[in-house]
């Protein structure tokens, strides 16, 4: 093929030759020359159209390519995509096989369920049960669907399904209630209803469901346990009266064993029949042992009844030791055993029930002895802060037969020892202990042992410094026996038995008391009324008027009521005797000691003309406080403030001082201190009456600077007059 581009170009040579060859007109020489423009021109357009063309062919070509390669790929990728669909389908079939296999486990598992099982939707209806729910109602599934429990049940149970279905869609949790419902067989039974919310997929409530769970036979084992109850109380009533009499009935003739062998034993040297003594002492020792087994029963009854009380008093720690080390010993010594008593440094006072303790200690150490032969028992006492709270711990260690962990497992139970071995060998009702655990409980301690066999074992007691009583808080003067005369003062006896009257009667003319007897309640009335005793010992069992009558009576007599009322019974009713006004509370059979300490705390010995200053801001106060101080026997000086009775005390040295803490001019404080530094007034004892709240600081500013606080809201009069009378005993006379 001919080049285009030569060919154009010697077309323009050719006509170029003819133009200088011929001799052209100009016009036609110019559209000649156009036409060749033309001619290039054109000739330049198909070749660039040419160009185009083959671009545009190379072109379609790749985009015919990339075509065929997507439509390649889209095949592919429809395939691959069907091959997942197909796939996932088969999965959607596996779970929906799974799904129809899982509702017919609910199903099942539903119907298995013997108590009955619904579920509601929001406005109510119902959209399903089990086949008890059915067997109650006595319909079928598709009979209950899209029906309201009002159409279903009575109305006294649909108002309370329908308030526990608003309580649920407000949110405010589960709902129970019960419900008594009719069965389709006429039988009744009573249900608990818990019920719930369910929520949708999205999270939103869709509905609730609840499960009725049949509670009648729980209904009637309840019935029958409280039948059971009634019927057990009933016969712990029986039970304790029983134990009330026979504690009536063992201790009256125990009561006349132990005072006689006493009274017999202080007269047989003077009768001269001292060889006797020591017959007299074992009848005196069989007779406080069978009182002891006697108060043990009691106690452990009272205690499982829940009628013992804790009786809260301040007493110093160190002579209680002495007083039950004292006690112990001799029986401590029977074994050739030693007693160690081991602490560091001042015990200091403890707040709690003094007896307890003392017969915790006396458990603790006879039980020591028991089992314990030619070796030591220590008892080991020590303080301790914990948690803001002090304690003390008391730890009786022996070297005798030791326990294994099998029977310290049982030990603390009531009636039980460590084995049949041990009883039939060392004796006892297996209930010290069981009572020493029970003591320190109800006094907020604890009881730990530790034992190995062989070895010996050590009880340790731990008991809070200040023990908070269960009932009332009876604070008990601590005052020393003496036998000093008391002429003038006379105490009436009211008791029914004469074996009783005559042991009293013994005891307490012997203190130098005159002393007056009445054998019942009402002679007992009319003897007080004519003879005005200055104190008055009670029998509570006594028939017709008993003492619980008298003592009332008493109480409501203007002329009677301040007399001081022991009652001495065998009936452990401590609170309601203090309730009634029983100044004191002694338990039969009376322990002759006791007897003493009381007389003496209510009937001291007023020596000669003592002085009391009163020291009170408050005119009526101070007015009452006199009065009654100068009835009480004593010779009252009187001052406003502090300074005042400075001022009196260069003048007239009182017995004692009765001072309040805020006062004008001169508080208590500042008076205390002056009194302490001033060597002639320092041993002048002072009692604080006053209104203030004792604080923490305040007893700090006062340890040891007086002998007792009252409280003016609080105090008992007979416990300041007690305690005035028990100051004043101590007082040394000079001339």
């Amino acid at each position: 093929m001919t080049d285009p581009t030569f060919e154009n170009e010697e077309l323009t040579q050719t006509i170029d030759a003819i133009c200088q060859a011929v001799e052209l007109p100009e016009p036609l020489r110019e559209r000649l020359q156009h036409f060749v423009e033309r001619l290039e021109q054109s000739e330049q357009e198909r070749v660039d159209l040419e160009i185009s063309l083959e671009t545009m062919t190379e072109h379609a070509d790749s985009f015919e390519k990339q075509l065929v390669e997507a439509h390649n790929g889209l095949e592919k990728q429809v395939a691959e995509r069907t091959q997942q669909l197909a796939e996932k389908n088969c999965l959607l079939e596996e779970e929906k096989a799974l799904q129809r296999n899982h509702l017919s486990f609910l199903r099942a598992l539903l119907d298995s369920i013997s108590s009955p099982i619904f579920y509601k939707n929001l406005e109510g209806a119902y959209l399903g049960c089990n086949n008890a729910f059915e067997d109650m109602l006595g319909l079928s599934e598709e009979q209950i669907i899209q029906r309201k429990v009002t159409d279903l049940f009575a109305r006294h149970i649909a108002d309370k399904d329908i308030a526990s279905d608003e309580a649920l869609k407000l949110g405010q949790g589960p709902q129970s209630f019960e419900a008594f419902v009719r069965y389709i067989d006429s039988t009744f039974h009573d249900f608990i209803v818990n019920k719930t919310a369910f929520n949708s997929a999205e999270g939103q409530m869709a509905g609730m469901v609840g499960i009725m769970v049949d509670i009648t036979e729980r209904k009637h084992a309840e019935e029958a346990l409280l039948r059971a109850k009634e019927a057990a109380e009933q016969a712990n009533r029986v039970k304790s009266a029983f134990l009330a009499n026979m504690s009536h009935e063992l201790r009256t003739p125990l009561n006349a064993i132990i005072g006689y062998s006493e009274m017999l034993g202080e007269d047989m040297d003077d009768l001269g029949c001292g060889e006797l003594r020591p017959d007299l002492q074992k009848i005196h020792g069989a007779g406080k042992h069978l009182l002891g087994l006697i108060n043990d029963v009691l106690d452990i009854s009272k205690i499982e009844a829940g009628k013992m009380d804790v009786f809260a008093e301040t007493f110093a720690l160190e002579s209680l030791i002495q007083e039950v080390m004292a006690t112990i010993t001799p029986l401590v010594a029977k074994k050739n055993n030693t007693l160690v008593q081991d602490h560091v440094g001042e015990l200091g006072n403890l707040h709690a029930d003094l007896t307890k303790v003392r017969q915790i200690l006396f458990n603790l150490l006879s039980n020591a002895a028991k089992f314990t032969e030619n070796g030591h028992i220590t008892l080991s006492i020590s303080r301790e802060t914990r948690d803001g709270i002090d304690w003390v711990s008391f730890a009786v260690s022996d070297e005798g037969i030791g326990m294994s962990q099998e029977q310290i497992d049982k030990l603390f139970q009531p009636f039980t020892q460590a084995d049949n071995s041990t009883t039939r060998k060392y004796g006892g009702t297996g209930l010290g202990l069981t009572i020493t655990k029970r003591f320190a409980e109800m006094m907020g301690g604890s009881v730990v042992v530790t034992s190995e066999a062989n070895k010996g074992s050590t009880f340790t007691v731990t008991l809070p410094a200040y023990v908070t009583a269960l009932e009332a808080a009876l604070i008990e003067a601590q005052t020393s026996i003496g036998l000093a005369t008391h002429h003038g003062r006379r105490v009436l006896i009211i008791d029914d038995d004469p074996i009783v009257r005559d042991l009293l009667e013994s005891y307490i003319s012997k203190l130098g008391y005159e002393v007056s007897s009445a054998d019942g309640g009402d002679q007992g009335l009319e003897m007080a009324q004519q003879i005005k005793p200055d104190a008055i010992t009670l029998d509570i069992m006594m028939p017709g008027m008993d003492g619980w009558m008298v003592l009332s009576a008493l109480k409501n007599n203007p002329e009677l009521s301040d007399i001081p009322v022991i009652i001495l019974s065998m009936v452990e009713e401590r609170n309601l005797g203090f309730s009634l006004g029983a100044a004191d509370y002694l338990n039969k059979p009376i322990d002759r000691d006791q007897l003493y300490s009381t007389l003496s705390k209510y009937l001291p010995d007023v020596q000669g003309n003592q002085w009391i200053m009163l020291v009170e801001d408050d005119d009526v106060t101070r007015s009452l406080l006199s009065s009654l101080l100068h009835k009480a026997g004593w010779q009252v000086q009187s001052a406003e403030n502090g300074k005042m009775a400075l001022e009196q005390l260069d003048l007239l040295k009182p017995d004692l001082i009765l001072t309040d803490l805020m006062m004008p001019e001169m508080d208590g404080f500042e008076l205390i201190k002056h009194i302490r530094e001033h060597q002639e007034w320092r041993h002048i004892p002072v009692v604080v009456l006053t209104a203030k709240d004792i604080t923490a600081e305040d007893r700090e500013r006062l340890n040891h600077q007086v002998v007792q606080i009252f409280q003016k809201s609080t105090y008992n009069r007979e416990d300041l007059l007690n305690e005035l009378r028990a100051c004043l005993e101590n007082v040394t006379y000079t001339d």
